[in-house]
């Protein structure tokens, strides 16, 4: 039979000692507030302010919301506490055991990820003609990030940077001065700021996946002072071009600018660099003074190409440049052989085929190295941009798409999701933070979900109903639905039903242990905060057995509490458990339990 850890039998008497608790509780905050008066302080983190979104238009009522919050300068001192229209779910707790609070941070940072509301690797200058200027739709699929997709492309997935020690991450689409994509995407950035900042100020988790590299850009953006620099402008009528001085510290959204370097000048900037190894120093030679090309994409994932052709064809051509006995005939010939090498791609893609360079880059010109279409609809990357990629101009590629992913193409979105921390704070206080901090106690990741194993998951589980178990009795009983005596039993360590759970967190895959934590906790991460797994009991204490469908697995999000009745096999545990547990997670809601 079950094992139930021992507990107060007598709900008369844990009411009122739950009672006494919260008289102290009441009086500590009368005597906290009371002092902060005394110093002309408002503590502004015991107060919040309301807010209702409808799920059917989250994104656009959210935008709504943090634009008016991070507004009006009393309000916005407030934590933000969050319900969803047509939902009886509410935060039951206050801070960060807001339940439905956490869930919108969670379901917006979801959205921001979805097929429905961002681009894939679609061509930009095939959606041109559309309207995207107007900022009031946020609800405009827009070219938001990289676009690595799972395998039903129905959302971005987080991918790594080409430094080994990188964790995965989202990194911003690079977009050219001129996207006509970029007002709404640089509005959405400072939203996701606005959002990000409040998470981060309130103690809550906002689990949108940013690449550390893109932090690391956000806190030093303000830093970067790029010189002024001659560009031109392509006409709209004719192929020439005019002249205009700029800096792109003040690049205007609706501009063409692109960088001027003609092959010439390319020639003098490879010669300028040849005193260091090129895939170790041009890094150095850009404008940021923040990214590298470690921050590149990883080889085998959307824009790995770039740090492969690097890392491979750059170093060799670095070996040729650099050995003096060389002849000029002898170097056209091995720079010939490097070009024709047919292992490249298992060099530096690890592919299991042959292909040279010259047949992997062949159709390819310097325009935008994401782009498919790879014609002169794509953002150009300098003057002569039509020109063929070849071994001999290869490294000057690689310099300018390092420059457009690294810098050119992403500084807005940094400063937009800066100022969007302004909203709310100095972002200057992000320095206090490294970019992976920033990322794993704001973002969430980093919590190992895949290599979860039996004792990882245990760890998760908080059995014993813990030493506040007493005096949330009443307030759990509220939300729970059950009485007393539900909250005076416990499963044990050894339980059947505890090793149903654990085993089907085992073999689960990576997708569904997310849909669990979501169902628990609101947040498909690990959160701070163990997961209390509780018996579904009759008023008498007895372990009520499964019954469709007045008593199936439920969980309470604000107090992370999984209530699961009684199951007669582990087949039948797992069979109901994932259904319930999917359906939530497809159909989502906040309700309160009211009881069979």
């Amino acid at each position: 039979g079950e094992a139930f850890s021992g507990g107060a039998a007598d709900p008369t008497a844990l009411q009122l000692q739950a009672d006494e608790i919260y008289g102290m509780e009441e009086a500590l905050a009368a005597r906290v507030s009371a002092a902060f008066r005394a110093q002309n302080w408002e503590e502004q983190s015991l107060l919040c302010v309301k807010a209702a979104v409808r799920r059917t238009k989250l994104l656009e009522d959210a935008a709504s919301v943090m634009e008016q919050y991070s507004h009006d300068y009393r309000t916005k001192k407030r934590r933000l506490e969050v319900r969803f229209e047509g939902e009886s779910g509410f935060d039951a707790a206050s801070g960060t055991e807001a339940g439905v609070t956490r869930g919108f941070y969670a379901d917006v940072a979801e959205a921001l990820l979805s097929r429905d509301n961002v681009q894939g690797s679609t061509s930009l200058s095939s959606l041109s003609s559309m309207t995207v200027t107007d900022g009031k739709r946020m609800h405009q699929p827009l070219p938001l990030w990289i676009s690595d997709v799972d395998e039903s492309d129905q959302a971005i997935v987080p991918t790594p940077r080409a430094d080994p020690g990188s964790g995965i991450g989202i990194y911003p689409r690079p977009l050219g001065p001129g996207s006509p994509w970029k007002p709404a995407v640089l509005q959405k950035f400072r939203f996701i700021g606005r959002l990000f900042a409040a998470a981060l100020r309130d103690g809550f988790v906002f689990p949108l996946p940013l690449s550390a590299s893109f932090l690391k850009l956000v806190q030093g953006c303000t830093k970067i002072c790029s010189r002024s620099q001659s560009r031109r402008r392509p006409s709209s009528s004719s192929g020439s071009f005019s002249e205009t001085s700029h800096s792109s510290s003040s690049s205007s959204a609706g501009s063409s600018q692109i960088r001027h370097i003609s092959t010439e000048e390319g020639a003098v900037m490879l010669e300028n660099m040849n005193n260091t190894p090129y895939n170790k120093g041009s890094a150095d030679a850009f404008d940021s003074r923040k990214l590298h090309n470690k921050d590149l994409p990883r080889p085998g994932f959307v824009g790995g190409e770039v740090f492969a052709v690097e890392a491979v064809i750059c170093s060799k051509l670095d070996e040729i440049n650099s050995d003096s006995c060389l002849s000029e005939k002898e170097r056209v010939r091995r720079r010939e052989e490097v070009a024709n090498d047919p292992s490249f791609a298992r060099e530096a893609f690890g592919k299991v085929y042959d292909c040279s360079f010259i047949e992997y880059f062949d159709g390819k010109i310097f325009v935008d190295p994401l782009d498919p279409s790879q014609d002169a609809n794509a953002h150009p990357l300098c003057i002569d941009y039509d020109r063929p990629i070849t071994i001999d101009n290869v490294q000057e590629w690689v310099y300018l798409s390092k420059q457009f992913i690294l810098f050119d193409g992403v500084i807005d979105q940094a400063r937009a999701f800066r100022q969007g921390i302004a909203d709310f704070y100095p972002a200057e206080s992000l320095s206090l933070f490294s970019p992976d901090e920033l990322q794993n106690y704001v973002c969430g990741s980093g919590d190992c979900v895949d290599l979860w194993n039996e004792d990882a998951i245990r760890a998760l589980l908080k059995l014993d109903g813990g030493k506040g178990a007493a005096e949330a009795l009443v307030a759990v009983a509220a939300m729970g639905g059950e009485g007393g005596a539900a909250l005076s039993r416990r499963f044990g360590p050894n339980s059947p039903t505890i090793g149903y759970l654990v085993r089907a967190l085992l073999e689960a895959e990576i997708k569904e242990r997310r849909q669990f934590l979501s169902f628990v906790t609101s947040v498909p991460i690990v959160t701070p905060g163990k997961i209390e797994v509780v018996p579904i009991v009759s008023p008498m204490g007895d372990f009520l057995p499964m019954n469709d469908p007045s008593c199936l697995p439920r969980s309470n999000t604000c107090a992370r509490r999984l209530y699961i009745p009684k199951f007669d096999s582990y087949e039948m545990f797992s069979k109901v458990f994932w259904a319930v547990v999917k359906e939530e997670s497809r159909f989502k809601g906040f309700y309160e339990w009211r009881g069979s």
